[in-house]
């Protein structure tokens, strides 16, 4: 008992101090304002790009199917068809952007110089403006039409209704919040490591305190750090939407029906324990690296990464047999399970199972994390071999 207390302690003092060693009140408030900054910026432009430009456009023959003056963005000025080759010539002059001409056939003919990216738009406008065209002179009325393209109308009850877009949301930005807080983590941890491994501190403190209590500490603690960031990130984004609001009457729909409180603790939870998973991998991965600029092992960096794309394709077919191993298996479970408990109906036993080695895998990396921490750390001017790494993992076994 005693023992356990030492070591519990021991992680604390560690955690704490390496907590208070990058997180500075400071820093987050500058944080703060650089991130609401960029997300006013990031949100006027994505306003200001997603209303589309007027184009003006010379029209020959815009009485063959009755094409008015204005159209969506598009804003017609007729012509006669004894004008044609001088819009063409101002066309090539660049004095003209284009000049569509409508033929006795209602198709149309455009010219330009280059290809334009507002084609489409254009033929969508003008295949409504030909529709309506050919329904008035085939003497069917739009609402025979309509009646002849509806859907077949389903209605579903559902026995036993899985989360909704309110659940599937709020696991989705947690899975891509833990990503950022990953990526943050990889800083802190390695600027940690691989700082007081370069200084020769290391022989001081595993004289002090227990490599495993050292190990659990940093990854408490970083974590921690890498947690108060994604609050940060969380505040700025909710303060930027409550002034939008407010201020300038900006509404964001947001998908905020929870019905399924149990299944969204459930995915939450899992998301949590994936991310404490690769915290005390990344701590093991820095134990073994020399010099982070230079070494070849960071590109194990990039794994925890890798496991998003596998709770993307979750979310396409989360009943195919593959997607079902994925999230039963360490380490993809942290982020595949959480999509699919919430995407399609998941036995019990299944989420026991892989709570389970998702805690018991977790154990198991900070374990080793500790014993290559205390190994590696010993090592100067050089990297262990991958064969030394395999020896330490079946010692720590």
């Amino acid at each position: 008992m005693r023992r356990a207390v030492s070591h519990a302690r021991a992680a604390w003092e560690v955690a704490r101090w390496e907590f208070l060693r990058y997180f500075k009140p400071k820093q987050q408030l500058i944080g703060l304002v650089i991130t609401m900054v960029f997300m006013v910026v990031g949100g006027l432009v994505g306003k200001l790009t997603s209303e589309p430009s007027t184009v003006e456009l010379a029209v020959v023959g815009a009485e063959r199917i009755e094409l008015p003056s204005e159209l969506g963005r598009f804003r017609f000025e007729r012509h006669d068809e004894a004008s044609l080759e001088r819009l063409r010539a101002e066309v090539a002059e660049r004095n003209r952007e284009a000049v569509l001409v409508v033929g006795s056939d209602g198709a149309g003919t455009l010219f330009v110089r280059q290809l334009p990216s507002w084609r489409a738009d254009l033929e969508r406008e003008l295949t409504a403006v030909a529709v309506s065209r050919r329904l008035e002179t085939s003497g069917l009325a739009i609402e025979q039409l309509l009646a002849i393209q509806a859907p077949f109308t389903l209605e579903v009850h559902e026995s036993a209704p899985r989360a909704g877009l309110g659940e599937r949301a709020a696991a989705m930005a947690a899975l891509f919040l833990t990503l950022f807080g990953l990526m943050a983590g990889m800083g802190y941890i390695f600027t940690s490591v691989t700082g007081e491994k370069q200084n020769r501190l290391s022989e001081q403190v595993i004289s002090a305190i227990p490599p495993q209590a050292w190990t659990d500490g940093k990854i408490l603690g970083l974590a921690g750090v890498s947690l108060a960031g994604i609050l940060n990130l969380i505040l700025a984004g909710a303060i930027v939407l409550t002034v939008a609001r407010i201020g300038w009457g900006v509404e964001i729909p947001f998908a905020t029906a929870v019905q399924r409180v149990d299944l969204l603790l459930v995915a939450i939870l899992g998301i949590v324990l994936g991310f404490l998973f690769w915290f005390a991998f990344l701590a093991a991965v820095a134990a073994v690296v020399d010099d982070p600029q230079h070494s070849s092992r960071n590109q194990l960096l990039f794994l925890p990464m890798l496991t998003l794309v596998a709770a993307y394709l979750a979310v396409r077919d989360p009943t195919a047999t593959w997607i079902r191993v994925l999230s039963i298996a360490p380490p993809t479970s942290g982020a595949v399970f959480p999509v699919r408990v919430l995407a399609t109906e998941v036995p019990w036993w299944e989420v026991v199972i892989t709570l389970g080695l998702l805690v018991g895998a977790i154990r198991f990396v900070r374990r080793v994390a500790g014993r290559i921490f205390r190994l590696g750390m010993l090592m100067y001017g050089k990297e262990p071999t991958w064969g030394e790494i395999w020896r330490w993992l079946r010692e720590s076994a």
